[in-house]
């Protein structure tokens, strides 16, 4: 709001930023005997007799678990079973070096055999995690160079039966 006195100019009331001193009165006015200053903090809250504090915890203790809410199934053993976990690194460190060196997979191959054979190690050492992670990258790895391997030797065979087939 702004005031206009001839011998003081034009200034703010209150002076600045924030909202105005003393805030909004409710619609139509205070009541009689309120306190100054507009709306208090809000009411209501709890019926008389309630606990304070929200609902509290469950009857009997923690929830349920959902339905099925044992370990995800697929892909690495999960925990104790590190003797699966060091077999299945064991077989894609092969299948990664024979698809580098024998399928074409090449580069991409030969370094998911590296993942693996490092998963190895973080097995050894009793780091489950890292050597899962190693294999699910590692596994990636060797199946695409071996996907890329299978699709360019048969490019190379299609292309050499083409250019044989033009020269007669």
């Amino acid at each position: 709001m702004m005031n206009e006195a001839p011998s003081e100019g034009t200034h703010a009331q209150g002076g600045g930023y924030g909202p105005p001193p003393g805030g909004y009165g409710p619609p139509g006015g205070a009541p009689p005997g309120a306190p100054p200053g507009g709306y208090g903090p809000p009411g209501g809250g709890a019926p008389p007799g309630a606990p304070p504090g929200g609902y509290g915890p469950p009857p009997g203790g923690a929830p349920m678990p959902p339905p099925g809410g044992g370990p995800m199934l697929g892909g690495a053993p999960m925990g104790g079973d590190i003797e699966a976990l060091k077999k299945q690194l064991q077989t894609w460190l092969i299948i990664g070096l024979v698809a580098g060196f024998c399928c074409g997979g090449g580069l991409i191959s030969l370094v998911g055999a590296l993942l693996a054979f490092l998963g190895g190690q973080s097995a050894q050492r009793g780091d489950i995690a890292d050597a899962q992670s190693k294999l699910k990258i590692g596994k990636i790895l060797v199946i695409v160079g071996l996907a890329l391997g299978v699709i360019l030797i048969g490019l190379w065979f299609a292309l050499s039966g083409l250019s044989m087939l033009s020269n007669m």
